[in-house]
């Protein structure tokens, strides 16, 4: 069973979505509730009528994703910070998010991991926090939190959140927060290349996202800034228990 933990709907198509499709497995979408597009369209005044109408299209927009990738979908139903008046980058009150944000995502978790699941028959993916969107960050303290427990059912990594990861710099301050989160842990990177077709694949995917884009998606905004591979890319980090000597 592979696991990947999405705090929007379009997080782990923009990261890892050529990972997601070759594994299969549950996708959990976390904040949910949107008001959020980045595209012109016409959308309702009413701020509860808006509100209704841009969730439901993220939603359409995820499940046509989760339907060419081969993955379940599960949603949390929490909302975004502009449905809550915050800014997204605002850390502000991040801790009680994490509190209500673990009270659903660990159960679902320990639902959809099988019974009696272990680090060789179970995988678990969640955002690392780079780009420091305050639910990219809840999402990672959550696991933080819960990583003893969940560390026993199942192997867990960190996905470089894209676009976010494409920034060299905003890439390293995300790398050194994740790492000090983990302190005492290794995090080991896996760098999984894209050829022509699988990249080609992956931006087709990305553009089903259509509400959240601008303008037209640049593969280069989807490609880590690592120089780890001289093409397109994705990566994950292995958290693990430094071996003893």
């Amino acid at each position: 069973m592979h696991i990947y933990l999405s705090p929007h709907h379009d997080d782990v198509c923009f990261s890892v979505g050529h990972l997601a499709s070759e594994t299969g497995g549950a996708l959990v979408n976390a904040f949910t509730q949107s008001v959020y597009v980045a595209a012109r369209m016409d959308l309702p005044a009413d701020p509860d009528a808006r509100l209704a109408a841009i969730t439901e299209l993220r939603r359409q927009e995820d499940l046509r994703f989760c339907s060419a990738a081969g993955l379940t979908r599960h949603d949390l139903g929490l909302p975004e910070p502009p449905v809550l008046g915050l800014n997204p980058f605002d850390l502000t009150g991040l801790t009680e998010e994490v509190d209500r944000l673990s009270t659903k995502l660990i159960p679902c978790l320990l639902d959809l991991l099988p019974g009696g699941s272990d680090p060789q028959s179970a995988a678990l993916y969640c955002p690392m926090g780079i780009g420091g969107h305050r639910n990219h960050l809840s999402m990672l303290l959550a696991l933080r939190q819960a990583y003893e427990m969940l560390g026993r059912r199942c192997a867990v990594f960190l996905y470089e959140d894209l676009h976010y990861a494409s920034d060299a710099g905003t890439r390293e301050r995300g790398l050194a927060l994740a790492a000090k989160v983990f302190t005492g842990f290794q995090l080991s990177p896996i760098v999984m290349a894209l050829d022509a077709t699988a990249t080609e694949r992956k931006m087709r995917w990305v553009g089903l996202y259509a509400s959240q884009h601008a303008q037209p998606p640049r593969v280069t905004d989807f490609i880590p800034a690592s120089g780890l591979s001289p093409g397109p890319h994705e990566i994950v980090w292995r958290v693990s228990w430094p071996q003893r000597s």
